[in-house]
């Protein structure tokens, strides 16, 4: 191609591709997140298909089909523009072009098609490479049930997904990065490779100190002031989530920037306290956070656990559950599904305790009357969850904020309960016998 990829490309590349000693891909997925103009099309999209077509098609020693896609046909088919040329005039591939339709292919048996994000995507294909630009708008019944179905039958799939930062209606992007976040705090290898660049989350994008963590092709071809220039002329939503690959959680926060980051502790969890339990009914996740009295007299939180499945949940709780000390509390859906030798430390919260606490949770963040560990998916959802007011209040609002909040939700009815005053006295116990 001509071209002299920048570090963060090659650290990209390197890491998606990567391979055991039978030059088998280890991942099955990848998700590249960057700020926008670093260089995705001609530094990532363009040398991966193109790789794919030719080399690794030779290594494979059989014919590769690939198809391509983004947010709006006109972005899909810049990566075409780039590497028709390239395909015809140095590996001998045909090329066809009309409005709507972009094919490349090679009388090896090789084929890539670059087709719009309509719900019919896929359909009617088997595809070995799926690449997928600026997921962000582009619906997850696209992909999910056009495109990664199309692979179903190839001998070593792979899926390509990449993005700027989306919005609440963002919901492949939200549900697979949480995926990712969710890896990368486990610290196990999985089958998805993901690498984001963007500042630590709810600092102030307007400073130029973070302007380089979202956009690691400053010094080479953006500069300084360019983004300068951006952020004056550009509405600020738009400059942070398209130049500092933020999403838009900045900037309706119902906490201060940095305030939750403050809270940062090395500390081990204390024993004991509320682990309150949530699920995501529309992805299917289940959550659970628990919060501890500390000896300084501060509340520590922490992700419990973050599964797929009621299976999983009621495991994880059940672990949680063998410290005596520690108390659950559910969601009434929850609640309903109990099993029995748990629900004698069960107690039920919801909307009420929600609308209840989030002014006292965050009068305790700010008051440093909090500890947290600094889990990355926690962290995330604390920053973007946006408060609404009530007739006396603020309550969080899944609806205003920019993806989920099930761990902060978790997070408030948990300190809120932590922190209220519990009586010493039990309750009686009656047993008779005969």
């Amino acid at each position: 191609m001509g071209i002299d990829m920048f570090p963060w490309q090659i650290e990209a590349i390197n890491g998606m591709l990567e391979a055991d000693e039978n030059w088998r891909l280890r991942h099955r997925f990848a998700l590249v997140s960057v700020g926008r103009q670093n260089g995705k099309t001609k530094g990532l999209l363009a040398p991966l298909i193109g790789w794919w077509l030719t080399h690794y098609a030779a290594q494979r020693g059989e014919p590769q089909n690939v198809m391509s896609t983004a947010h709006k046909l006109d972005v899909a088919e810049d990566v075409a523009n780039v590497l028709f040329p390239i395909l015809e005039e140095k590996f001998g591939f045909q090329t066809y072009r009309s409005f709507g339709r972009k094919e490349a292919f090679h009388e090896g048996g090789s084929r890539w098609r670059v087709v719009s994000s309509g719900e019919s995507a896929g359909h009617g294909t088997s595809n070995d490479l799926v690449v997928v630009d600026e997921i962000w708008n582009v619906k997850p019944e696209v992909i999910e049930g056009g495109l990664l179905p199309t692979q179903t039958a190839r001998p070593a799939p792979f899926a390509f997904f990449t993005s700027t930062a989306g919005s609440e209606d963002s919901k492949f992007f939200i549900r697979w990065r949480e995926r990712g976040m969710q890896q990368i705090e486990a610290g196990e290898p999985g089958r998805l490779y993901m690498a984001e660049w963007s500042p630590p989350a709810n600092v102030d994008p307007t400073e130029r100190r973070w302007w380089s963590w979202a956009n690691p092709s400053l010094g080479y071809t953006i500069t300084e002031q360019e983004l300068a220039d951006k952020l004056e002329a550009l509405d600020r939503g738009e400059f942070v989530r398209h130049h500092c690959n933020m999403w838009t959680s900045s900037i309706g926060s119902w906490l201060p920037h940095g305030a939750w980051e403050a809270l940062q502790v090395d500390d081990p969890m204390p024993a004991g306290g509320i682990l309150a339990v949530d699920s995501n009914a529309t992805d299917m996740r289940y959550v659970g956070v628990r919060v501890a009295l500390r000896e300084d007299g501060r509340y520590q939180a922490d992700t419990e656990f973050a599964v797929e499945t009621q299976d999983e949940m009621w495991a994880a709780i059940t672990e949680s559950m063998k410290d005596r000390s520690v108390e659950l509390a559910l969601t009434p859906g929850l609640a309903t599904m109990c099993p029995l030798d748990l629900s004698r430390r069960m107690t039920i919260w919801g909307y009420q305790e929600i609308n209840r606490y989030t002014a006292i949770v965050k009068g305790m963040i700010l008051e440093g009357r909090m500890a947290h560990n600094g889990k990355m998916t926690l962290t995330e959802q604390v920053n973007r969850a946006v408060a609404g007011r009530t007739q006396a209040s603020i309550t969080l609002t899944s609806q205003k904020s920019p993806g989920p909040i099930e761990q902060c939700r978790c997070m408030v009815a948990a300190a809120g309960m932590a922190a209220k005053p519990q009586s010493n006295i039990r309750k009686p116990m009656i047993g008779s016998s005969r």
